[in-house]
């Protein structure tokens, strides 16, 4: 079957010729033969002519600069598209003049000074340019008055060559896909040198070592003395150990997989379909894609290799370091005491279309709270509105942390029976802070009933007073009232062995940072303005 230029194949020896690759190389990791590679840059070229590009500018499209060039140019077909061996334009003219006159295809024919099969040739090509056109097959054949017979039987021809067409398009798109995987690892194959070639070296090597000169050494092998000190520079590069690449870890995209992604774009596949193959995510894909296109939409393997390559290495220059105009800009807002969050909004804002001008708030804090950070010289800890100088860990720091909270029984050993709610007796608690934590109250709530207590604490809200107020709340209740209580890792209850002796309630503590697993409580803390309870009213509810 004649292999075409527009076939996977052809867009895949195109691209690799056009990426500098070479005509052998490029037509090896396509799958076909040099002769049809020669004929596909031909067709190409003339091609790229006919778009109005110059000798020099298709060939710079093309990547290929060869001598052929002029004998292309010079074999193109004529004006209108015509081959040069086609019949002149002038007398097909005359004949389609002679036809719109009136005159039958074999007056036509004899008129124009051509043969019958000729004119039935050109009849029919016009009739299937007008359907290309969208012509409908009744207008074209009134157009060119076919006799009904002979439309639609050139119309069912068209019909089957459409659908033929369109199966065979599809079985090369799918055999493009299974050999995509085929392509990428022909091109990064490194090809072995030949057995003549390695025969020769050694040769040249033992001449060498025999005590004979380069060119002497040349002159027995019968090459040239250039090929001689090409073979020993060859072998001075060789004594250096080559440096080993680094493993990459397979959740990062390799060369391979990158060229397969390039291959499958030109062929018009879709990111799923891509991704399907490579057994990737679409996601990957599009963030490859979006990450590393230049500025005409290309994707390039190896540049996008590369720079991920680049963006991997560690350690990494820090931003402000790498980029002194936006340190610049950052030193003069802190200088206006500007805060890292409004530094951080207005670069987004007045740089909307520049990546390097973009800076998140906790790279500055970072640059002047921690130590060793870079970027930034620590006076500027002085513009911030805190005024600190270091960072202070919530978690990791005892400083003004208070009392820890010792021998915590966690939630998640707490009873199976409190999270169906069946039973009553189970307790959340919170402690809640007015302004400027001057006021308190501690809150109770109970899971089943809903019951509610809040306990004012005027004085102060220490673990010890705490526990008194909890010891008192509990007190008038019933032994089946009091059977567990879920609180959070507040220092207020630092004394919590002493309030599950007092009272008998198993005491058990929420993780950090999740309120929702006391829930019952948290979502009715706004709901309560009465500091008084009943709990006669509590234990009727119970029963």
């Amino acid at each position: 079957m004649h292999a075409r230029r527009d076939s996977a194949a052809g867009i895949r020896f195109l691209a690799a010729v056009r990426e500098g690759r070479g005509l052998k190389p490029s037509a090896r990791a396509a799958g076909i033969g040099k002769e049809t590679g020669y004929r596909w840059l031909r067709e190409a070229f003339g091609a790229l002519r006919d778009e109005g590009l110059s000798v020099e500018q298709a060939a710079a499209e093309l990547g290929y600069c060869s001598p052929l060039l002029v004998d292309w140019e010079r074999q193109r077909p004529g004006p209108r598209g015509r081959h040069h061996l086609a019949v002149d334009a002038g007398v097909e003219d005359a004949f389609w003049r002679r036809f719109a006159g009136g005159d039958s295809i074999g007056a036509a024919t004899r008129a124009a000074g051509v043969g019958r099969s000729t004119g039935y040739r050109w009849w029919r090509a016009r009739y299937g340019k007008l359907r290309e056109q969208g012509l409908t097959a009744r207008a074209a054949a009134l157009r060119l008055r076919i006799p009904t017979p002979l439309a639609r039987q050139w119309e069912d021809q068209r019909r089957r060559a459409d659908e033929h067409a369109r199966r065979e398009r599809q079985a090369l798109l799918r055999r493009a896909l299974r050999t995509s995987a085929r392509h990428a690892e022909e091109l990064t194959r490194r090809r072995a040198p030949r057995s003549d070639v390695l025969a020769r070296d050694t040769r040249y090597w033992e001449l060498m070592r025999a005590g004979l000169s380069n060119t002497a050494a040349s002159t027995i092998l019968g090459v040239h003395r250039k090929t001689g000190a090409r073979i020993r520079a060859r072998r001075h590069q060789q004594t250096a150990p080559p440096s080993r690449p680094a493993e990459r870890s397979s959740r990062y995209l390799s060369l391979r997989e990158r060229l397969q992604i390039a291959d499958l774009l030109r062929l018009d596949y879709s990111i799923r379909v891509i991704a399907g193959e490579l057994g990737r995510y679409p996601s990957t894909i599009k963030r490859e894609l979006d990450r590393h296109r230049d500025e005409h939409g290309r994707y390039l393997p190896h540049h996008a290799d590369h720079v991920a390559a680049q963006q991997r290495r560690r350690p990494r220059q820090h931003k402000l370091i790498a980029h002194p105009r936006l340190r610049t800009l950052v030193q003069r807002k802190l200088n206006r005491c500007w805060s890292p969050d409004e530094i951080s909004g207005w670069l987004r804002r007045t740089y909307p279309t520049d990546p390097t001008m973009r800076l998140c708030p906790e790279t500055i804090y970072r640059a002047l709270l921690v130590p060793g950070g870079q970027g930034l010289h620590k006076r500027y800890c002085r513009k911030l509105r805190t005024g600190r100088r270091i960072r202070k860990s919530r978690w990791l720091t005892r400083s003004g942390h208070g009392a820890a909270v010792r021998d915590m029984t966690m939630i998640d050993q707490r009873p199976a029976e409190v999270e169906t709610k069946q039973q009553a007796g189970h307790w959340e608690g919170d402690l809640i802070l007015g302004v400027g934590c001057a006021s308190a109250m501690m809150t109770l709530r109970e899971r089943t009933t809903q019951y509610g207590i809040v306990i004012n604490l005027p004085v102060d809200h220490t673990a010890e007073t705490v526990s008194a107020a909890a010891t008192a709340a509990f007190a008038p209740l019933p032994a089946h009232m009091k059977r567990t209580l879920t609180w959070d890792q507040g220092v207020e209850m630092a004394r919590h062995r002493e309030l599950a002796r007092a009272t008998g309630v198993a005491i058990y503590f929420a993780q950090r940072c999740s309120p929702w697993q006391r829930g019952a409580n948290g979502l009715c803390q706004g709901s309560w303005t009465s500091p008084r309870v009943d709990h006669a009213a509590a234990v009727a509810a119970a029963r």
